[in-house]
């Protein structure tokens, strides 16, 4: 009887070893399988990684905020440059250019004076020899533009937008016109053709100081013979030349108050002749006038006078030319 039970447990205990084996190596090959799949999907993950696509692989997002932190630290640290603006032009053009200090006669060196016969009396009397002049007898705003009336230094004749665009080193000029076209020319028409004369001076000296001055008045004999000269018809059309210089940023000169007498007119003696046109006092006069209304700071800074003897030269100027009409 122990015979067979010794069997039995023999058999049992020869049966379990094989099972055990097959459990092992199971539980053996499945611990290869998971470890083999994670080694594969950590491989392929830092494949992706380190070799993106050059046309289609995107910055991880913490890089990207990275940088947008980055350059917003730039953008407050370094402040983005100011643009510069232009300085505004602070002269008042709905005003006549008003006293300024005394300047030197040296002022007229780079100084063009353009106009009909009172500007041609510059060269005739041999007056201002530092300035340029262009200048014609007769000459107009109607005709000004076109009739050919300068000689160059080739002896050919041009216009005197021609001459002027042909001169070199100015940087300031004078203009005036109007005594031997206000008599039949209408207002609107010599104000337009005025203005269409200054611009093809500006294109020309786009940095010259650019003057207009006014008609200057005639004699009570002269208006009294003919009306259309009449000194209020002159006011009338010096107001319209300081509204067409202020709308087109031109200095305007009333010139016309340093030879107007107490009733408006130019005195008798300046002009016994034609009551139209005067002498070299008269011009002293207003050459007198320009050194004391200079519109640009900056040529008032290069050609000042001392203050005090600009006060008294002017106040002595004015006092002898008031008491020499007073006496004639």
């Amino acid at each position: 009887m122990s015979y067979r039970i010794n069997r039995r447990s023999g058999y049992h205990r020869k049966k379990q070893y094989p099972l055990l084996i097959a459990l092992l190596t199971i539980i053996i090959c499945a611990g290869l399988s998971l470890g083999i799949a994670a080694f594969w999907q950590n491989h392929s993950e830092k494949n992706i990684v380190s070799s993106p696509d050059p046309v289609t692989a995107e910055v991880p997002s913490s890089q990207q905020e990275a940088s947008s932190l980055s350059s917003a630290e730039e953008s407050e640290s370094e402040p983005e440059p100011e643009v510069s603006l232009p300085e505004p032009d602070l002269f008042d053009y709905s005003a006549a250019v008003p006293v300024s200090d005394r300047v030197t006669v040296s002022y007229f060196d780079d100084a063009l004076f353009v106009g009909d016969s009172i500007t041609a009396g510059i060269e005739a009397y041999a007056l201002m020899k530092n300035a340029q002049v262009i200048a014609f007898t007769g000459i107009n705003t109607d005709t000004i533009m076109t009739r050919e009336v300068i000689r160059n230094e080739a002896g050919e004749l041009e216009t005197m937008p021609e001459a002027i665009a042909n001169c070199e080193g100015i940087r300031k000029i004078y203009v005036m016109l109007g005594a031997n076209g206000i008599a039949w020319i209408g207002k609107e028409h010599f104000i337009e053709n005025y203005g269409i004369f200054l611009d093809s001076i500006r294109q020309a000296h786009p940095e010259a100081d650019i003057y207009v001055q006014s008609i200057l008045p005639v004699t009570a004999e002269k208006e009294a013979e003919d009306e259309k000269f009449a000194n209020a018809k002159i006011r009338s059309y010096n107001a319209a030349l300081q509204d067409m210089a202020e709308e087109n940023n031109y200095y305007y000169l009333n010139v016309a108050e340093a030879f107007a007498d107490e009733n408006g007119c130019l005195p008798e003696a300046a002009s016994p002749t034609d009551g139209m046109h005067f002498g070299p006092k008269y011009y002293e006069l207003w050459f007198d006038y320009l050194k004391i209304h200079v519109a640009n700071p900056d040529e008032i800074d290069r050609y000042r006078l001392n203050s005090a003897l600009s006060s008294s030269s002017t106040a002595s100027s004015l006092q002898t030319e008031s008491s020499s009409q007073a006496a004639q």
